[in-house]
Order: C-alpha cells, then structure tokens, then sequence
C-alpha cells in the first residue's frame, strides 16, 4: 500500500501545480495566442520534478497489482501523448525525449549537464530507409562519415579525432542501446549496425574520457534501436536500386505487460558502384527488455553481423581522372609485392557476435544500480597484400551507481562507475600469391597479445543556485597490454618479439551550465580524453622500422575547451551553436624512420579548433528547414616528420593536420502532408577541400552532392495490412564525379603526393525504391 506520508505529498504537489496551472490559464485567456513558452518558477520546477518521481512510483506499484489479475480483469487504459510543445502552455507533462529515457525501461532518466549533443529524428530512418548510417548522420553538426573497407564500414571524424583512420573507426566510443560496441584495443566498426533497425542515433562531442574512459577522444556516439512498443507486430521491407543493390529486412515486435520484445533480421548485396566491391552482408538483432518487479529491469541483447565483400584499392590522381571506378592498384605483381586488387582477390570474410545483457534496479525513489556484461567476438579472415586470420574474443562490464540528493539544499545528482574489459587476440599472417584467387603462401607471422582495461569514474551535477548546474567528473583507469609475435623470412628463420606495457591515465572534467528557461541552455566545458597504443604499434622497432618492440610510446592525450549554447529562438526554430579548441598531446602518428621504413611515433602537440552550427525551422506544420555545418581547423604545434630517412627531418609546425575536413556543410528541406500521408524532401551536402598530406602540396577536391525523395504512407488497418510505406529516392542528381574519401599520404612535392593511393570514388547518380509493409 502507499503510505499516508506519500498521499499527503501527491496531494500538495497536485494542489501546488493546480494552483500554478489556474493563473497559466488566466493568463491564456488574457492572451488566447502566446508567442513564447510559459516560464516556469523554481519552485513549480522543483514540485514537477518531485511529481513525476512519485507517480514513477505509483505507477509501477499500480502495475505490479494488475499483473496479478487476470487479463479481463485488468483495467483498461487510455493514455495521450503530449508534445513538449503542448506541456510548456498548458503545464501537462511532457513526452520526454529518447535521450531522457533509460535504456533498459522506460523510466525518466535525466541526460548528463554541460555536453555538446545532438540526435537524428525518428523520420530520419522513417522516410529514408538509408543504405548506411552516413546517410543519416550527416544531418548532425561535428560528425563527419567517410568511406572505408566494405558497404557499411565507414572512418568517422568529431571534431577532428579519427581522421587518420582509413578503415573502420578509431578515438571514438561506439555503443548501441548501452551496450559497448569498442573493443579493447579501441577498434569499432559500423558493419553491425542496420540504419533501418535504428530509432535514432545520439552524438556527444568532444573529449570525453571521464564519462567513456579509453579512446574517447572525439566523444561518444550511441545508436538506439527500435523498441517493440515501435513495431507492435510484423514488418517487412524489400528496397532495389542501381548498381545491384537490394535489401530484404524483417521486424517483429510486441510490447506486453512484463516484456518489450523486438528482432530485426536484414539481408543487403550489391554489385557495387566500384568494380571489385560486390558484397553481400546478413545482421540479426535480437532486443528484450524484461520488468522483472516494479523496481527490477532486466535487458538481454544478441547481435551478429556476417560479411562478405570484396575490396577495391584506393586510386592515385591519374587513376581517378581516367575511370574513377576502376578496382585501383598498379596492375604490377613481383614475387615480394603487389597493389592489383583483382590479382590480389582483396576481401573481407568476417563475423561479429555480441551477447549481453543489462540489469537495471531502482534501490530507493532516488538511487539506481545499472550492471552490464558482455561477451564480444571478432572472426576476421582478411585478403590484402598480405592474408590475416584474425579472432578477437572480448569480455566487457561496467557498472553504475546513480543518485539524487541534496547538498546543502542544492539539488545533486551524483555517478560513481567500475569498469572492467578483457580482450585476447590471436592472428596468423600469410604470403598473397597474387593468382586471382586469394591462396596462402608461406607463413609470415603468428602472434598472440591480450590488452586489460580497468578503472573507476564519479561525476557530480550540483544546481548551485536555481537553473545553473557545476558538473566535476573524473575517471580513472589502468590498461596492461601484452603481446608476443614470431616474424618468418623467406627462409623460415624464426625472429620472436614481444611487448608488454601498463598505462595509467586520469581524465578530469568540469562543466558550467545555465538554462534561464526551458527552452535554452548554455554551457562552458572543460574535458579531457585519452587513447592508449594498439599491438601493432608496439611491435615496430621506433629507430629501424623493422619488428621489434616500442618501448618509448605514450598514449595520446587532448584537452577540450568548448563553449555552447542551444536555444529555441521562436516556436518554430531551434539553433545551437558550439565553439571548441582541442589540443592534442603525443598523438598517434605514423612516420618514415629508416629508408621508407615505417613505424608509429607521438607527435608532440597539435590542436583543432572551429565551429558547429545546427538549425531546425519549422515555419508550418509539416514543414522542416534544418542544417548542420562544421569548420575545424587542426594545426601542428610542435611536430617533425621524415616522409624517408635520406631527406631528414622536416619540421611540420604551422602546417596543417592532413585528413581534417575544414568546412562540411549539410542542408535539407522537408514536407509531410500528414492528411494525405505524401512526404519529400530535398538536401544538399558540401565538402570543402583540404589536405592529404604533411606537407600541404596534396589536397582532396571539394564537391556538392544534392538527393532528393518522395515517400507515401498508407494505412491500411485490415485484418492483413496495418500500413504500407512506399518511397523512391535519386542520390545524387547532378551525377557528380568526385572523391568521397581519402587517405594521409606520403610525398613532399605535390608531384610525388599525387602519385599515391588516396581517392575512394564516391556513388554516381542512383536510383532507388522500396516498401515497408505493417502486417498484422
């Protein structure tokens, strides 16, 4: 039973709140069409936080009742949605966002203060069933997707950090549904990841080490898949298009009184607008959310992903003007190597599974435990200039402890976490014969390396004096990493090596935000990050560039200073714009050190520093203007480089980091006639140029690629069909040539840069359809 003592609070909350509500409706009736949201006092702020806390509570003792009768016993409910747009005048409870949703209920939980973080919408996915998670997340200010190894795979960039990676992502953490998608030695890849499963996906910019611990570098980015509750039922989707592509999606999902419960299954080839990049890649994801009691939450998640494609090789300047969809490589094979990607037969055979689960329960009405575990495991079979068999078996948990007090009277949430993450790896390397077909040769090198990360973190939110917020965090964490590798020459001379090192990193952080209304926010952060060297840097020697061990490597650090501010301007339209200056400490670089030998060093200092700018107007209903522009500028502050041994080295201060987009710009129009169910929209995409390489010589072209779409909706509710949506959709209209991706190159002279294999070519004009049917 409730207690008295609790009534006796709901009913001077109701009655406080009824009192607030009688003079907003005074003051509706003196102003029937108000141009600004309602302001709401401390003290209404402080009583609404309190009421929704106590019917939380009521409404999951009142749910553990019902679940006890029998079906046609319990009661009926109607419930209304109500949009934050409603709540603001007319005082009703808002529809929370996604982001202020626990992941594992759907409990309130309020989203860290102070960060720099933006979302796709739901429509984003709804009415373009994108081909990759690109297509979506260049809508989001910061966040800047390139083509790498594969359909899915993409290097990802925030604010500078992950731009030298040319495969996969790097210095930046990856979860879906809270659950870490990062291995331990920092390697993530969006192969798991179907856009059509996503509700929506969720980016925190900037160093955030204190809150992600290792390679949170760039920030942190989430996907969140859809919930049963979002399915209710059956849903098919067949979608074709240019160049061979088609994809076959099934989701079933239901939402019932104990169990919210969704499965995706996806099957997607294509031919491949470059030749020599034909795939064909089948994902499984299974979701359900158990409510164990009416404090207990527990959320099990299954994920595999397999992928077969073949891989192309990256042109140089020439090969991209004559036939920038060429397979790439020099077509010239000798007994020791080879670029020609056909003769190579270069191609990715790979597995990912991950199997986990999540635990959630709430202690006491203002303290939650969150428990996470998981099992997660790399299977890579790789064709390139050399062969790699590859398995990554890796465990990871954390857990968190959340509470809502007090202190002094000022209200404060405090976290304190425990991480642990195991990860083992054991690799064969093989000789490419180079016959079309990808067959083994002699054995190069076998090796066998474990990396251990552990470590704590706390974060205070205290509101020292009403709508302004003092954040302090600080993590910990501790990561032994050893590695042991036998290298055979042509002989089968045997020449072992190994590695073993312990890292030790801190990362603070603090942050000020004031939000004067409900409707604005502003902050200045301070945040730190770090990334510790992987097993293959370790196993270069740093003066020869032969196998050996690097015992003078040191992990890459930055300190991030941002200054914020997101406000809705009007009813219609919301900004937020954000300024930062990164400084980047012994980054991660690799670098001539004997001949052309290659091997990993730090660089000493370096820093990034722009803008992000994101708009959403919406002038009418169904109506949406919305952009997302970013400028960064990343500059060597003290950095020397050798492009060989026999030029020395060549001071790079002052030049700028190559790789780093300098202004990406994206732009979209959209309409939804919601009567009739049409929707299109139109968007636009601009790429600035900017170099590849040290010296500055050698640089990207910029471009602009405009696509356009029209969808409809159809609901049907027959005993068959509950909806039907169809859409069609051009990719780049105009048919513009251009380089979607590139990579840091060697080369002093522009000459000699462009020489080098840089340039992914990316899609021309395509075409493509498809249909989401609701069944049952």
């Amino acid at each position: 039973m409730v207690s008295f003592k609790r009534v006796t609070q709901i009913i001077v909350a109701i009655t406080a709140l009824g009192g607030v509500a009688a003079m907003d409706h005074v003051a509706l009736a003196q102003e029937p069409a108000p141009t600004e949201a309602v302001q709401q006092s401390p003290r209404e702020q402080q009583l609404r936080e309190q009421l929704k806390g106590i019917l939380q509570e009521l409404e999951d003792l009142k749910q553990g009742r019902e679940s006890a009768l029998p079906p046609a016993e319990q009661p009926k409910t109607v419930t209304e949605k109500v949009s934050p747009e409603q709540a603001q005048v007319t005082g009703a409870m808002p529809e929370y966002e996604l982001s202020d949703t626990s992941i594992v209920s759907t409990r309130f939980q309020k989203r860290p203060e102070g960060l720099s973080l933006s979302s796709t919408l739901p429509s984003e996915t709804d009415s373009q069933p994108t081909r990759t998670m690109k297509e979506s997340m260049e809508s989001l200010p910061g966040v800047v997707l390139r083509q790498a190894n594969g359909p899915r795979d993409f290097s990802m960039m925030i604010r500078g950090q992950g731009a030298k990676t040319t495969f996969a992502i790097r210095d930046i953490k990856i979860y879906e549904d809270g659950f870490q998608q990062t291995q331990s030695d920092g390697l993530s890849r969006l192969d798991i990841q179907d856009p059509w499963f996503m509700r929506s996906v969720e980016v925190i910019r900037g160093a955030s080490s204190s809150l992600y611990d290792n390679y949170a570098l760039g920030g942190m980015v989430q996907f969140r898949t859809r919930r049963g509750s979002d399915i209710n039922g059956i849903e098919t989707f067949l979608s074709g298009g240019s160049f061979g592509y088609h994809k076959e999606a099934l989701a079933v999902g239901q939402q019932y009184e104990n169990l919210d419960a969704s499965l995706f299954v996806s099957n997607v080839g294509e031919d491949g607008f470059i030749r020599h990049s034909n795939y064909s890649t089948q994902t499984i994801n299974l979701n359900l959310r158990f409510r164990i009691d009416d404090k207990q939450t527990f959320y099990f998640k299954a994920i595999t992903n397999w992928l077969d494609t073949f891989v192309p090789t990256r042109l140089n300047q020439a090969q991209f003007t004559a036939d920038h969809r060429q397979a790439g490589g020099t077509g010239v094979c000798t007994a020791n190597s080879c670029s020609d990607s056909e003769r190579l037969a270069q191609r990715r055979l790979d597995r990912r599974t991950i199997v986990g689960g999540m635990y959630e329960r709430q202690l006491n009405a203002n303290t939650r435990l969150t428990v996470e575990a998981d099992y997660d495991v790399k299977d890579i079979n790789q064709t390139f200039s050399q062969i790699s068999d590859n398995v990554n078996p890796n465990f990871k948990h954390y857990a968190n402890l959340r509470h809502e007090g007090k202190l002094f009277d000022m209200p404060l949430q405090s976290n304190v976490g425990f991480f642990l993450n195991n990860m083992e790896q054991e690799s064969q390397t093989f000789q490419n014969l180079a016959d079309g077909f990808g067959t083994r040769g002699r054995l190069i090198q076998n090796s066998r390396g474990t990396i251990r990360n552990v470590g704590a973190r706390f974060r205070e939110e205290l509101e020292i004096v009403p709508k302004v917020i003092l954040v302090g965090g600080l993590g910990f964490e501790q990561s032994m990493l050893s590695v042991q590798a036998i290298n055979y020459d042509a002989a089968n001379v045997q020449t072992p090596i190994s590695a073993t090192r312990t890292f030790t990193n801190w990362a603070p952080e603090m942050s000020l935000s004031w939000k004067p209304t409900e409707a604005q926010r502003h902050w200045v952060r301070a945040s730190t990050g770090y990334g510790i060297p992987g097993f293959g840097n370790l196993l270069r020697d740093p003066v020869t560039g032969q196998p050996g061990t690097n015992f003078s490597l040191k992990p890459q650090k930055n300190l991030n200073f941002e200054i914020g501010t997101e406000s809705k301007l009007t009813e219609t339209l919301t900004v937020q714009l954000v300024g930062f200056w990164t400084f980047f400490k012994d980054e991660l670089i690799s670098r001539a050190v004997s001949g052309t030998n290659v091997a990993t060093v730090n660089a000493d200092s370096s820093q990034y520093r722009g803008i992000e700018a994101f708009y959403d107007w919406r002038p009418m209903p169904g109506m949406r203007f919305s952009g997302a522009y970013t400028h960064t500028d990343a500059m060597y502050i003290n950095f020397s480089d050798q492009a060989n041994t026999a030029l020395g080295f060549l001071v790079r201060d002052g030049k700028k980091v190559p790789n780093v987009p300098t202004d990406v710009f994206n732009t979209k129009f959209a309409y939804e006639h919601e009567p009739s169910g049409w929707g299109a929209w139109a968007e636009g995409s601009y790429y600035n140029s900017y170099f590849l390489n040290n010296s500055n010589t050698f640089s990207i072209p910029s471009y602009v690629v405009a696509n356009v779409n029209i969808h409809k909706n159809f609901e049907l509710n027959n005993s068959w069909f509950r909806f039907a949506k169809l859409f069609f959709e051009v990719d780049n209209i105009a048919d513009k040539k251009y380089a979607a991706s590139g990579q840091v190159i060697i080369g002093e002279t522009a000459g000699a840069a462009a020489g080098q294999q840089a340039f992914f070519a990316g899609y021309g004009r395509a075409f493509y359809g498809g249909v989401t049917l609701g069944l049952f």
